[in-house]
Parts: C-alpha cells; structure tokens; sequence
C-alpha cells in the first residue's frame, strides 16, 4: 500500500514539474503563441479550480507557522506532505490555466501582468518547497518565513484576480457610501450624466470595462471611450427598436450569455434601466440637466428617489395597481413601472417599432386608471390610436414626437380630464390642429419643435395664452438640422420590381438621393417623389433639405438584386464552429446577416479558406458574382487577401474567371461595416461556379492582435 501511495505522489509531482516546465516555456515565448480554439475550454477552467490551491497552500502555511517544536502531536508528516503536493498539482494546473485564459480579449493592463507573473511565481515556488521539505522543517524560522512569504503572495495573487475579475470595489460596492463620500449635489444643479447614469455604469459595468479588463474591447471610463463602443459597435442606436447593445443586452434572460452584467455580477435594479433606456432614447446627452426634465419623465423620478430635491411630487389619490397585472403586461419593448418609489401612478415607454401594434396600447387598459404617462415617441402611431389613448383617464403627459399622426384626430383627447403636456414634435399636425388644443381641459403645455408649422404660424401660437408651446430655439444667426430621412425598407435583397420608399417626419422636406455612390446635394442629386427600383446592386445614399434648416446627415443603404437562383451549395472547407450558421445553404437562403458577428447567420472561417462549389441545375448565363461579407477590425474579421471566383459545366472542367486583391484596413479605418466585393467577367454559360476566399494570415503590427490569423464572414453570394 505505501508502495502504491509513493507512486501516485510520484506521479503527480512529475505532472506538476511537468506543468511548470511547460509554462515557463509557453512565458519565454508568448509573444509568438496563439491559443489554438480547443486549448480555450483549459482556459476557462481557470475560476473553476483557482480557488483550491489557494485553499489547500493557505492552510499548509498557517500550519507550518503555528507548529512550534520538533515531534509535536499536532504535527503529521504524511499528511503535510500530501496537502503540499495536492496544493503543487493545483497550483500548477490554475496558472496554466490562467495563461491560457489571459490571451483571450478583454484582458490587459498592469493588473493582468502582475496576477499573471504571482500566478507563475506561486506555481514555482510551491514546487520547489515540495522538492525541498527534507531541508525545511516546520519548526524552524526559515520555514515559517517562507510560510509568511508565501502566504503574502497568495493574499496578493488573489487579490490582483478578483480586481481582474469583480472590479476593485466588488467586496464594498454592496456597502452604503460613507457619509462624507456622498456627492452633494442639488436638483437644480444635478446633470443626468453624471449624477445618475455614470454612477450606475461605474457600478454595475465597468469593472468589466475598463483600462485593466476591456471585455469585448469596450471600455466605460470617460465619455469619449462610450461613445467610441467596442468590438461590436457603437453602445446605442435609437434607430433600431431595441435602442442598440446596450440596453437589449440588459433585457436578455439572465441565463444568456450574452446577458449584460453576466450572472454572479451585481445587477441592474428595474428602476435602473429604465433610467438608461430612457436617457439613451432621449438623445443620449452628456450635458442635459435634470431640472430642464418634466417631473413626469422617468429620469427626473429617478433624480428625485436618487438625489431627493425639493420639487414635490403630485399626491394620486387612486389605488395603486396589482402588481400581478403590471408584470403580465411588462415585455421586452413595452416597459410599465411605478413613477417613483411607493407611488401608485405608473409611466409607460414603448421602444419595438417593427413589432408595434395598436392593441399594445389597448392591451394596457386594464390600466387605465393608473398610468399617467405615456412615451410612444417614433411608434408608428395613427391618429385613429388617439381614440385608444382617450380612453386613459389619469394620463398627465403623453409623447407623441416623430410618430405617424397627421392631427386630425387631436379632438379625441380632449376627453383627458387630467392632460397636462402633450408632444407633438416631429410630426405632421396643422396650425388649426394645434389651436384646438386651447380648448383642453388641463393642458399647459405643448411641444411642436420640427412639425411643418412656419416661423410665422409658431409666432402665431406663442401669442395664446393659456396653454405654453414649446417651439424650440429659433434666432435669426442659428440654423437647425434637419433628422436624416428613412428608407423604409426593412430587406436589403431585393427583385427589380421591389419598390424602393423613403419618407421624413417633417412635412414639406426635399429628400434627395444618389445610386452611383456620390454624397447627395441640394442642387444636382435625384429628388425622391415617389417609390423607384434598381436594376442591379446598388448603394442608395439619402439627405433631408428643407429652406431655413441645415440638410440633414446622410443615410446609405446597401441593396442587393437577387439573382439567379442557386440550387445547391456545398462547402468544400467546413466553417469553424463557432460560426457555422445553417451551414452550406447560408449564402444562397436570401437572409442577409446584420453586423453583429455574432447574429448566428455568418459564416466564419480564419484556420481554412472560404471554399464554395455553387451548382445549378440548367446552365445560367452568368457575367457577375457577389460576395457579401463583413469587417469587424476589433473583431478580428477583415477583407480576404483574394478572392477567386472560377466557372464550368462542372466542377472538374473549371477555369478561372477573377481574381480580386482587395485594400487590407489601415489603423483609422472604421471598426464595422458591411463589405461588398463583385467580380465581373465576359458572359457565359456556366452550371458549376467556385469560390475561394483566403484569410489574412497575420493582423499588422497596429492590430491589438498582430500576428494572429484574420477572420473572413461571408453570409450571402448572388449570381447576376
């Protein structure tokens, strides 16, 4: 039996020199070791089994410190020696594990370079004191120094992980702030930036996001850095229903990996996205103050709990609603919470244009006698939905900006009793429509900044009395912009009759546009009258133009003329497997991917090429291929360095048609966009048509990943 034991100690020794061995050669030469994809699971171990050895050497330090003389009974050789050695096994496989794990993204900094050297210094040194007990008897003062030595490291070790990992306040942040650590700040004062949503970011996200841990290369320290987004794109978009990654990843289920903060983190209370949600679709400003916000506005009643202030709110003297029903109707893109802490009235905000209906709003009815606020602002809201909307008898504020509604309608919510501020800016209501909101009850005020009301009808309005409009800044040396228009069609792969439709919010605007890839002018470019069709893949680029205002910023959209239809695919490469898609039939299914790399409708290749075979049934009488592919530069994923499109009656009677080199990103080059490269060649029968796409195989030096291996993401191919 002891012959046995010695052997199994043996072996576990000679694994964790081994180990050892294997580390610092791996250290020597880091600058040239790329983690291969499997070897990334024995990186992820790395939380899973730091804690034993820092357990197991903890407790063989404090027990060599505490044993004080030679043959004391508290003293057992055999199983010291066993928990040292189990500590040296573990010690070694956690920092292997951890050297691993640092060469992912989203890991740097001094912080990183210290925990990781402690890790390897731990591992060594636990080794070389097992190799060493003959010579370090527990009792004497060198081995208790050693002891306290090491057990430093670890604290220290230990210490450097758990920053890397929680944020270097992850231990307090639970712990109310020391009084005099309290900012004081006043309402009148308080900016919603800086005193409400950068403290939630600094507590609930940046210790991922940050100069020492940059996961997914975001970092949340200043304002320039949430701007700039990371690896996936900008944080917010409040062109897309979901207000863009920052707020959708907070919706997602708690057990999605993608769930932003991850599960074991700190979360987000409801009350504090919605204060991002509501600051992101409010423009997203760094300088708004919170006193210009109507204390109806759920930032300003999130100021009130957050920062008190001495604006009191209004007394509701109506029940408060069950919350059963409030949580049944609360989804994703239609969010109902209290407007302030024990207060019965609720405020709703809708945020999914795309899916919106009008029952959403009549689904809400079973809370009609408690919602007192309503933002539909940019929902493709009808003037027939206002007879919806009457129907909420304690509604106080309702926005309505850069919806659909013409104002005809208006009359229908004169039967709000309770109506105190309406916004209408952005849409296409008549001076008359407005007048006759003079006749409401209790409403007093009304914004109607960017309508098609004239400099002189708006002066018109300034003159009533009873109700306060709010046309926006106007002065005779300061010239606003206009909003971008919207082409409105949602799919970018379209036949020749598909009908290409733009619009802008604002009645009266000139929209002009270009196909030929040229910026748009007031002057020269097309003028957009009514819906038109494309002949062939084209790059529609739109402005807004309006006398009086600043032509608005472009928009481009990118259209793809579908093609013949390919009847089968094969891939003659696999694509990796984490970017796998539905496989063969993903660039000839007509789904084009957005730019998110991981929307699971790329396919990705970086250890093989792109390699495709596209097969027909007929011959088809072909002149041009498409490739619609992606880059993503903090992502990894750039343009291929060729591109071969080759053709026949079948796959062994193949000749070379083109051949495309396209430009390689430099260092400014914008992190995200869609890429299209067409090869055109002399027209010709073909049943068999082949593509090859390789990736760059080393990023340059200014890449944060020089000398890695490119990614290449192709999602569509179309012929003709």
């Amino acid at each position: 039996m002891r012959r046995y034991l010695s052997d199994w100690k043996g072996l576990v020794y000679n694994f964790a020199f081994f180990l050892n061995g294997l580390l610092i050669f791996l250290l020597i030469f880091e600058s040239r070791f790329s983690v291969p994809i499997w070897m990334q699971s024995l990186g992820r171990m790395h939380p899973l089994v730091l804690h034993f050895p820092l357990v197991v050497l903890m407790l063989y330090g404090f027990w060599v410190i505490l044993i004080e003389k030679p043959g004391s009974v508290r003293w057992n050789n055999e199983l010291a020696g066993i928990l040292l050695l189990i500590g040296t096994f573990t010690a070694a496989v956690a920092a292997f594990s951890g050297f691993i794990l640092s060469k992912e993204d989203g890991y740097e900094g001094d912080a990183l370079f210290w925990h990781k050297w402690l890790g390897v210094a731990i591992s060594l040194i636990s080794i070389a004191w097992y190799s060493m007990q003959g010579y370090l008897s527990p009792w004497k003062l060198k081995s208790k120094l050693v002891a306290a030595g090491f057990l430093l490291l670890l604290f220290v070790g230990g210490h450097l992980g758990g920053n890397l990992t929680h944020g270097e306040d992850f231990l307090i942040s639970p712990l109310p702030q020391a009084e005099d650590d309290v900012p004081k700040v006043a309402m009148e004062d308080a900016r919603v930036f800086q005193d409400l949503v950068q403290p939630v970011l600094n507590q609930k996200c940046i210790s991922c996001h940050n100069e020492e841990k940059s996961k997914g290369n975001l970092q949340m320290q200043t304002q320039a850095l949430l701007v700039k987004g990371g690896k996936n794109g900008v944080l917010w978009d409040t062109t897309k229903a979901d207000l863009g990654l920052l707020i959708s990843r907070l919706h997602l289920p708690l057990d999605d990996k993608k769930h932003m903060p991850p599960r074991g983190k700190v979360q987000l209370t409801d009350e504090e996205i919605v204060l991002l949600a509501a600051w992101v679709k409010g423009g997203s400003r760094f300088d708004q103050l919170v006193s210009s916000l109507s204390p109806q506005n759920p930032v300003y009643a999130y100021a009130q709990n957050v920062l008190g202030g001495s604006r009191t709110e209004e007394q509701y003297n109506f029940d408060a609603a069950d919350a059963d029903e409030v949580a049944k109707l609360n989804t994703t893109y239609r969010l109902i919470r209290p407007l302030s802490a024990e207060s019965p009235a609720l405020f709703v905000n809708f945020y999914n244009r795309a899916n919106f209906k009008s029952q959403d709003i009549e689904g809400l009815l079973p809370l009609k006698d408690q919602i007192v606020s309503m933002d539909l602002s940019k929902m493709p809201v009808k003037d027939e939905d206002l007879k919806i909307l009457s129907k909420f008898s304690e509604l106080r504020k309702l926005i309505l900006n850069f919806t659909d509604i013409t104002g005809k309608s208006l009359d229908e919510l004169k039967k709000l009793p309770m109506l105190k501020e309406i916004s209408l800016s952005g849409t296409g209501v008549k001076l008359a429509n407005v007048k006759s909101l003079e006749s409401f009850p209790a409403l007093k005020k009304v914004y109607v900044w960017s309508t098609a009301l004239t400099v002189n009808e708006l002066a018109e309005l300034k003159k009533l009395r009873k109700i306060s409009f709010e046309t926006g800044f106007r002065s005779d040396t300061l010239i606003l912009a206009l909003n971008p228009p919207v082409i409105e069609n949602e799919e970018v792969i379209v036949s020749s009759k598909t009908p290409i439709s733009m619009k802008h919010q604002i009645p009266g605007t000139e929209i002009r546009y270009t196909l030929d890839g040229t910026e748009p002018d007031s002057a020269k470019s097309l003028v957009y009258t009514k819906p038109f069709s494309i002949s062939k893949n084209t790059n529609v680029k739109a402005k807004a133009f309006k006398n009086g205002w600043y032509g608005s910023k472009q928009v481009d959209r990118f259209f793809f003329k579908a093609g013949y239809h390919i009847d089968s695919v094969r891939l003659i490469l696999p694509a990796d497997q984490k970017f796998k898609a539905k496989g063969d039939i993903t660039i000839a299914d007509g789904v084009k991917s957005d730019k998110q790399q991981s929307s699971g409708k790329w396919l990705g290749f970086r250890e093989n090429d792109f390699q495709s075979y596209l097969l027909f049934k007929k011959p088809v009488l072909a002149s041009s291929v498409t490739l619609s592919m992606l880059r993503n530069v903090g992502g990894f994923i750039f343009p291929p360095v060729r591109i071969e499109v080759w053709g026949g009656a079948n796959e062994k009677s193949l000749k070379l048609l083109k051949i495309i080199t396209p430009e390689m990103p430099v260092k400014e080059t914008p992190n995200s966009d869609y890429l299209v490269f067409n090869a055109e060649f002399d027209s010709q029968k073909l049943s068999c048509i082949k593509l090859v796409a390789k990736p760059l195989a080393k990023l340059p030096a200014w890449h944060p990943g020089k000398g890695e291996k490119a990614w290449v993401f192709v999602d569509e191919v179309f012929v003709n």
